[in-house]
């Protein structure tokens, strides 16, 4: 009975390596099988290797430091992004490391979700205007889809001349950046504040101007929604550029929307009452904001809001 051992372990040693070698059955070859399959939630998303796409502190550890040369070794696994910086993806690629090749000069302007920085590239030693947001206040205003129609539609028509463009932008684990050209004329509000009412002539060119970039944006299949004086820069030609398109949406000319956004001074009553609005009321805040540059006094919808506000 106790010779019956020896030779039934070396059979099963046998039969492994025959299987091992003529089947090339290993533990490598089983992790390559399986590697490429994510076994966890829905609410995981698979990473890949790549440096536009880094993982969390412990993945990127683990993953630098997992080096692994022996081809029976099990090869590495993809780890999953983390939630805060998977909901900014594709638009806001991942990179930890953009922002050290820009020198923060001075704070421009401060928004609800963060600031605008005047910036130097350190290599090109060009200005740039850098918006800084908190993905904390991103999210606890539900407003991701928001600032990711943001980066797309400044990117896609940011070739207008009288339009911003945003060249780049992306994320790290508690910011979004968007990088856009620095543009030093000031606004149309300043402009109104230092010198009062405007010439007509030249209110005719900023008109013309907007309408243009409006009519641009309309065709694209956007509606921008936050006409005013403060969102629109001068160039160093005098020139107009329309900025700031948080509150912009995709939307097919002619559809509807009826969401109830911009600023009360320039709003449209369809969009204040809930009626369910289009393009249209882009032009009705030009409207607005031609009157408002000839005689440096808003319409008088804005009180009637106010008044219905008070109720």
């Amino acid at each position: 009975m106790g010779s019956e051992k020896p030779k039934n372990s070396t059979l099963r040693l046998l039969t492994f390596s025959f299987l091992r070698k003529n089947h090339e059955f290993s533990v490598a070859s089983l992790a390559s099988k399986f590697s490429a399959r994510s076994f966890g939630s829905s609410r995981t998303f698979r990473s890949t290797s790549s440096t536009s796409r880094p993982w969390s502190r412990v993945s990127r550890r683990i993953w630098k430091d997992s080096t692994l040369e022996n081809s029976y070794q099990c090869i590495k696994t993809a780890w999953p992004v983390p939630i805060i910086e998977a909901l900014f993806l594709p638009e806001f690629k991942i990179d930890l490391t953009k922002k050290h090749n820009f020198e923060v000069i001075n704070v421009i302007s401060r928004g609800a979700f963060g600031k605008v920085y005047r910036v130097m590239n350190n290599d090109s030693q060009e200005y740039f205007a850098l918006k800084v947001l908190s993905k904390s206040k991103v999210l606890r205003d539900n407003y991701v889809s928001q600032v990711k129609d943001e980066v797309k539609i400044q990117s896609m028509c940011g070739h207008h001349p009288f339009i911003i463009s945003s060249p780049q932008y992306w994320q790290d684990r508690r910011k979004l950046f968007i990088v856009s050209p620095y543009v030093e004329g000031g606004d149309l509000f300043d402009l109104s504040e230092k010198y009062g009412a405007l010439p007509e002539e030249l209110v005719k060119i900023y008109v013309a101007e907007l309408g243009s970039a409006l009519d641009f944006l309309h065709n694209a299949g956007v509606i921008y929604r936050d006409l005013k004086a403060e969102n629109i820069l001068l160039d160093s030609d005098g020139h107009v550029v329309l900025i700031d398109f948080g509150l912009s949406k995709w939307l097919k000319y002619g559809n509807r929307t009826n969401t109830l956004c911009g600023t009360l001074q320039y709003m449209a009553p369809e969009i204040f009452f809930l009626n369910g609005y289009g393009h249209a009321v882009d032009w009705w805040a030009l409207g607005t904001l031609t009157v408002y540059l000839l005689t440096t006094k808003v319409g008088f919808l804005y009180l009637i809001y106010k008044g219905f506000i008070a109720l």
